[in-house]
């Protein structure tokens, strides 16, 4: 646990002024950013690919075979190639999930099932511990080609060995580790790294502050958010508390989200806390049918950038394994994807 702790604590203030590049995936349906860029990242690796996905899907059609033909061609030239897969609780798999996980074994890729008694829903690859991309994507036809999607690839050493840190502990199925950040005042330029275990509550502890710090803006692009009336001390509660006391205060707050048609549950979620933050001033939309508003990224003041793979939701925020990533003071990069946000703003559907 100490090791983990202090690994956390010194890479923030390690990287503060950080210079490394940064590259913003946006995907959009026709945009595939995500699937045109990986794979020749992956091609790149000289040593090492570790990658931990929520589900990885391998179809006839061969929208995914990009992809896992790279993580192939690396292990056949010598290189590690490490695959980590979330397995469900009731141990059962989609026939496209057992044809990835049979065809990386038997073209030379260690792969692994997690522990199914915890939900993996992270989506993370990091390439010769030097570079890590993080956010929303994980290797499915819906979310490469038909989703929106936002995901960071960072050329870091120093994040980019943290995540593989990270990597480790799920590949041994050690998830007592709590990672810890310390306090803020955070220093300018600081970079936070949320690789989430069970109960550890980094998003949680890191969204507030980034919230208030808006002057301006706050803009969110969300698959699910969870509020929930009955239980006031939700984790997902106080974002909820967060945004609207952003409001009050004259910052503008827009939240994008899923309309979840084909998925009654989320449909029904997304439509009371969207309610529920009309109610509160919050400007709120939902995505236009016909695609998936899969995106975890939030945007401050057009400066800060938070890009994730976890929902505000109290499984993601509480009991879920999550990966993301918090850049402040990322002028440059956060008016890049708030950009984005403006044309998908544009084209979304104003809560009925």
């Amino acid at each position: 646990m100490l090791r983990v702790a202090i690994c956390i604590l010194g890479f923030l203030f390690g990287l503060c002024g950080w210079g490394f590049p940064v590259v913003p995936l946006v995907t959009e349906p026709g945009v595939p950013s995500y699937l045109s860029y990986v794979p020749s990242l992956i091609e790149s690796a000289q040593e090492e690919v570790l990658v931990a996905l929520s589900d990885l899907r391998l179809y006839q059609e061969g929208s995914t075979a990009p992809l896992l033909e790279a993580l192939t061609d690396a292990a056949k030239r010598g290189v590690e190639v490490r695959v980590l897969l979330e397995r469900r609780g009731d141990d059962r798999a989609a026939p496209e999930q057992l044809a990835a996980f049979n065809f990386l074994t038997q073209n030379g890729v260690e792969t692994r099932w997690d522990d199914p008694e915890v939900t993996l829903h992270a989506k993370f690859l990091v390439v010769d511990r030097d570079v890590l991309v993080v956010g929303s994507t994980h290797w499915t036809y819906s979310a490469l080609v038909n989703s929106v999607q936002v995901d960071l690839a960072i050329f870091s050493p120093e994040l980019a060995a943290l995540a593989a840190e990270f990597f480790e502990l799920l590949w041994a199925g050690n998830l007592s580790p709590q990672p810890v950040l310390p306090d803020p005042p955070w220093p300018k330029h600081g970079v936070l790294p949320l690789f989430e275990l069970p109960e550890a509550g980094l998003h949680t502890k890191v969204i507030p502050v980034l919230i208030a710090r808006g002057q301006k803006s706050v803009d969110l692009l969300l698959y699910r958010f969870a509020y929930y009336p009955q239980y006031p001390n939700s984790p997902s509660n106080t974002l909820v508390k967060a945004l609207i006391e952003a409001v009050r205060r004259g910052v503008r707050v827009r939240v994008l989200l899923e309309g979840g048609e084909d998925f009654p549950d989320l449909a029904q979620a997304n439509r009371l806390v969207s309610t529920y933050l009309i109610l509160n001033g919050v400007q709120v939309r939902f995505d236009a049918p016909g695609s998936t508003m899969h995106a975890k990224c939030l945007i401050v003041d057009d400066r800060d950038l938070l890009v994730s793979s976890a929902n505000w939701s109290y499984y993601s925020l509480a009991k879920n394994v999550e990966a993301g990533v918090a850049l402040l003071d990322a002028e440059r990069l956060a008016t890049s994807v708030a950009s984005a946000f403006e044309g998908l703003w544009d084209s979304a559907f104003p809560v009925p």
